[in-house]
């Protein structure tokens, strides 16, 4: 399939040929245009007489009847037989011989609840920018790992002959599935902004192409990187992850590093918030106490990079919280004393972490913070932030220089109030969800009106005590770090009905054979305080969840100084 962009190019010898051609073809194209102006403008000239006939025959025919009403009553009031007007004293009795007209001369002409005359000038437009399927391009989860029956997508980013973004829409797009029986609810959706978002249901494990194209049948342009390839898997079975055998993860990263020394790379110290890049093949990670963020593989698990130390400047954190990473590679990250939010960029082939600005300083007013924590994404390109010692969670708009778009909740244990939220997340249909002191889960839509809840503080399932961090998977399911219970907590996003848990516990001792010696144990090193320390396996203190399209699950252990991935 050709690229509509090739006809542009030329070299020394070809400059007059292509150039004559595309002058040519502007010339075809404006003399094209020029009668579609045309057209659209005598169409709508030919609906305004056709509707100016219509109310000049109304006029004729009100004034007729005014006419045909008044005629008659002269008629009756001549020959005797009209009855007189009523009296205005309302205690009075008609006065003989004194009539009202049953019409009067009036006959109006009213345009202004339609009236579109000052959009005239406004109708139509006249431009140069059209959309190159070769230099557009496609982004989304429906890129990544895909879950039988879960709803997938991807957007289409239309861009012009210099590979800029467009803010239109109106393109023919095009998506054909390799096999269409294997997937349902294929639909595209125009946004009117530039971008389509192509949504759909796989119903098969498998692999397979999607191809899409941009253009008027017969001059379809194949969009740049396809066919696309969708790898389908079968849904997550919650109850595998964390099981007795991996009860300490199947792969631990991190580590506490050497006492007294500080810490290298790889090594973490109180690990916060945790975050995957869109793409699942790299893990951003929190080092809280070293007042860094590290980059780590997820298929090695090999430390790459850090950023970061402690300060109050633009490369510096004063005890990191929170972390998201969008699909422009942005990372963002809440600096909890300084009070702000950091954005780094991530760079994939160099494995660098650059800082781009920072937003916000501490106050209670629009797009201040105080002690901020947990961070969430919308998929319209706004961040929430849970603005902890003002309880509230801010709503800020990062496609429009981090602007503020409303603040969710305030102080209190009621129905969309918060004692220091916690987290926040977005469901896979778009719905708010914040954890916060409370101990409890709330669900607000997405303008932050409030839906429902749950939880209460407890161990039973459903109960929390400090639900710290949570995160939605593409299947929309809600994982919770249940801190102070040590364990995670999944639920279904959509209902709050539990799926799974999985968490630590104290080491049980040995069970001995009966008539069996058991032997006595070596001698323990004092914990700090003096006491001899807890044996634990498992989660001890879960601070951050993150979970990738290919099912990898890893938690942060802030009290052990390690990552567990399930």
């Amino acid at each position: 399939m050709s690229r509509r962009i090739d006809a542009l190019y030329c070299d020394q010898e070809t400059a007059e040929e292509v150039i004559t051609r595309v002058q040519h073809e502007t010339n075809t194209q404006a003399h094209v245009v020029r009668e579609e102006v045309v057209a659209a403008i005598q169409e709508r000239i030919a609906a305004l007489q056709e509707r100016q006939s219509v109310l000049l025959q109304e006029i004729d025919q009100l004034a007729a009847a005014k006419m045909q009403t008044l005629d008659q009553q002269l008629f009756a009031i001549q020959s005797g037989t009209c009855p007189p007007a009523p009296s205005e004293d309302p205690d009075a009795e008609p006065i003989p011989g004194r009539y009202l007209l049953e019409a009067d001369a009036v006959i109006s002409f009213r345009s202004a609840e339609t009236d579109f005359a000052d959009k005239i000038p406004l109708f139509g437009s006249i431009g140069e920018k059209s959309t190159y399927a070769s230099l557009s391009y496609a982004k989304g989860p429906a890129l990544g790992v895909l879950k039988v029956g879960n709803p997938s997508y991807l957007w289409v980013f239309a861009c012009d002959r210099e590979g800029l973004r467009r803010t239109e829409g109106g393109d023919t797009v095009l998506a054909t599935l390799s096999h269409p029986e294997e997937f349902q609810d294929l639909t595209i959706e125009d946004l009117r902004d530039g971008r389509y978002k192509v949504t759909f249901v796989p119903l098969t494990p498998g692999s397979f192409d999607l191809r899409i194209t941009v253009g008027p049948e017969g001059f379809e342009e194949e969009l740049q990187g396809g066919p696309f390839s969708l790898d389908v898997r079968p849904p997550t079975v919650y109850a595998e992850i964390g099981t007795e055998e991996h009860v300490e993860g199947k792969v631990k990263l991190g580590g506490p590093g050497e006492a007294h020394l500080p810490d290298t790379l790889g090594a973490v110290h109180h690990p916060s918030g945790i975050s995957f890049d869109h793409t699942g093949k790299f893990l951003f990670v929190v080092d809280q106490s070293n007042h860094r963020v590290q980059v780590f593989d997820a298929q090695t698990q090999e430390a790459l990079t850090a950023f970061g130390s402690k300060g109050s400047g633009s490369e510096h954190f004063d005890t990191p919280c929170g972390i998201v990473a969008d699909r422009e590679n942005r990372v963002l990250v809440s600096d909890l004393l300084n009070h702000r939010l950091q954005v780094l960029e991530f760079h994939p082939k160099t494995c660098e972490l650059r800082p781009l600005r920072t937003v916000g300083f501490m106050g209670s007013g629009e797009g201040q913070f105080s002690f901020p924590k947990g961070l969430g994404l919308t998929e319209n390109g706004c961040i929430l932030v849970c603005d902890s010692c003002n309880h509230r969670v801010q709503v800020l708009d990062m496609l429009d220089d981090f602007k503020f778009v409303r603040e969710i909740g305030c102080y209190g244990n009621g129905e969309g109030q918060f004692d220091s939220p916690l987290d926040a997340a977005v469901s896979c249909t778009g719905e708010i969800i914040v954890s916060d002191s409370n101990n409890r889960i709330q669900i607000f839509d997405a303008k932050g009106t409030f839906l429902r809840s749950f939880g209460v503080r407890g161990r039973k399932d459903g109960f929390f005590h400090y639900p710290v961090n949570i995160t939605v998977n593409d299947e929309n399911a809600l994982f919770v770090c249940d801190q102070g219970n040590h364990r995670v907590q999944v639920f279904n996003a959509a209902d709050g009905s539990f799926l799974h848990k999985w968490g630590g516990s104290k080491k049980k001792k040995p069970e001995h054979a009966e008539g069996e010696v058991e032997e006595a144990p070596p001698p323990e090193d004092e914990g700090e305080d003096g006491e001899k320390p807890i044996e634990w396996q498992g989660l001890r203190c879960p601070a951050g969840i993150a979970i990738n399209a290919s099912g990898m699950v890893v938690v942060s252990d802030y009290q052990t100084h390690c990552l567990y991935a399930f």
